[in-house]
């Protein structure tokens, strides 16, 4: 009785030791599965890693000889510039009406946009001049505009809007930008016609694609950084200048 005893404990511990080794052998086998899987997602990310690395690599080269054919671009207009008589140079003029405008006042006098007209084309050639105003409900601005007009400015307005605090907003600054890019490839020579200095940005952005940039000014109302940035500053001086009567027309 004794010998069976033993031989069902023997089978027991045997049973136990094989379903050991089983339970050994499953966690093997998962473990296995589970190096299988992080081996195979590890492979697919180096794929996908690669794949990525590989369009990455791809867009800088696009980018890289986007930027190439623009610095060719810009030497070939640069030497093109240098070589066109002056008669054939094509200038375009961007005037922000109601920065010289406020410029002006302290010398009781406004803008002659005829006499404006004629220093900044000279002897070259006129694409395009384009005065930016900003319009005020309680002011009547069309005897200014169409004096505009009369003398070959495109007039573009915008609304002062009326902020909830009671200040006011208006400028220009951005559709002058948009503006002055869209026309950069048509033009040798960009004259601003403003003292403000968030067109440093732009002037070297021009500067880089070709153009020469000429900032005209009153020069205690213009930005020192702009004036560095320009191919030239020219100082609006009495010259240019109309003094002001009772009668004379507001610009904003």
């Amino acid at each position: 009785m004794a010998d069976f005893k033993d031989q069902i404990v023997e089978i027991q511990e045997t049973i136990a030791r094989i379903e050991q080794k089983l339970d050994q052998i499953n966690i093997a086998q998962a473990s296995i599965r589970d190096l299988r899987e992080i081996k195979n997602r590890v492979y697919k990310e180096a794929i996908s890693g690669a794949r990525e690395r590989r369009e990455i690599f791809a867009t800088l080269d696009a980018i890289q000889k986007s930027i190439a054919a623009l610095q060719a671009n810009a030497r070939a207009r640069l030497d093109r510039r240098t070589d066109i008589p002056a008669t054939e140079l094509r200038v375009g003029i961007f005037v922000d009406v109601q920065n010289i405008f406020y410029a002006a006042k302290p010398f009781n006098a406004r803008l002659d946009f005829e006499k404006l007209l004629e220093l900044s084309v000279g002897k070259r050639r006129l694409i395009r001049a384009i005065a930016y105003v900003v319009q005020s409900p309680d002011v009547d601005q069309s005897n200014f505009i169409s004096m505009l007009q009369q003398k070959s400015y495109e007039v573009k307005r915008k609304d002062l809007r009326q902020r909830s605090d009671g200040s006011a907003k208006g400028d220009w600054d951005m559709g002058m930008a948009i503006d002055i890019m869209r026309f950069v490839d048509k033009l040798d020579v960009v004259v601003l016609v403003s003292g403000d200095g968030d067109f440093v940005p732009l002037v070297d952005l021009v500067k880089t694609l070709g153009p020469r940039v000429e900032v005209i000014s009153f020069t205690y109302n213009t930005a020192r950084d702009l004036i560095n940035s320009a191919d030239e500053h020219i100082p609006i001086e009495e010259a240019l200048l109309l003094r002001n009567s009772a009668q004379a027309e507001s610009a904003t």
